[in-house]
Order: structure tokens, then sequence, then C-alpha cells
């Protein structure tokens, strides 16, 4: 839990240095996505109620309306818990983890391009996809040394 806060205030801090400069990615999602795929623990709700909150003070910190970025953490929380459930153990590729991991970054950063149309939001859409990838990698890299371990 420790990490996960720590990458909200990272994920803050860097919002407040870079901001108006870069979109930056959802470090703090692909944070609980991470954590929800390489933990083997039974109990995956502190997962929703994680993002539910962590969604809402991101909300109430820059977007002023609560329940904007919230809804989108906590859809895809959901949408990761179903997926890692329904594939089977042999399945889960690193191909796979990288799908659902991009998923964190994909699904919440799609809404301000909808909402502020292609022209506007395409281009940051598509900067902070590529912002994601060395994090996405990280921890790509660290699910599979992990999985080797396990082994």
């Amino acid at each position: 839990m420790l990490l996960l806060i720590i990458l909200w205030i990272l994920q803050d801090l860097l919002t407040v240095l870079f901001g108006g400069v870069m979109q930056l990615p959802e470090l703090f999602l692909m944070g609980i996505v991470y954590k929800l795929i390489a933990e083997e623990r039974e109990d995956k709700l502190w997962a929703i109620w994680t993002a539910f909150f962590g969604g809402l003070l991101w909300d109430l910190r820059w977007v002023g309306v609560p329940g904007f970025f919230t809804l989108g953490y906590v859809a895809v929380v959901a949408l990761i818990l179903w997926a890692w459930r329904v594939i089977p153990v042999h399945g889960r590729t690193l191909w796979v983890v990288f799908l659902l991991l991009e998923s964190s970054q994909f699904i919440p950063n799609l809404v301000p391009v909808l909402i502020l149309g292609g022209s506007t939001g395409g281009s940051f859409f598509i900067s902070q996809q590529m912002y994601a990838l060395p994090a996405l990698l990280i921890c790509l890299y660290l699910y599979s040394k992990q999985a080797e371990q396990q082994e």
C-alpha cells in the first residue's frame, strides 16, 4: 500500500512540475494493476477501493468534478479483475500482462480525448502513451522476473 501512496504522490508532483508541458502516464493506476496481477492474494477487493479513493482524490485535486477519473479507475480495475480471472493460468503470457497494463493507460486517458476532441486531446493522448511505455516495460520486466522465480 505504501508503494501506491508513493506512486500517487509522485504522479501528483510530476503533474505539478510538468503541467501543461506534457501529459503524464497514470503511474498510480499502473501500480494498482501491477500489484493486482503480480500478487496471488485471493482478496482482490482492495484494488477496487484503492482505485476508488485514489481516483476520488485525483478528481478533487485536479479535475474538481468528483467521479470523473474515479469511474475510469474503478472501471479499469474491474475490467482487469474480470480478465485476469477468465484467462487460464497457462494463458497469462507477457503479451497478456502487457495488454492489461496498457489498458490501465489507455482507457482513463481516452476520456479527455473524447471530451476535448481528437484535435486537442489526440496529441496529448499519444504523447502520454509514449511516456507510459518505459514504466510499462519496467512493470513487465519485474513481472517476468517474479514469474521465473515462481517456476
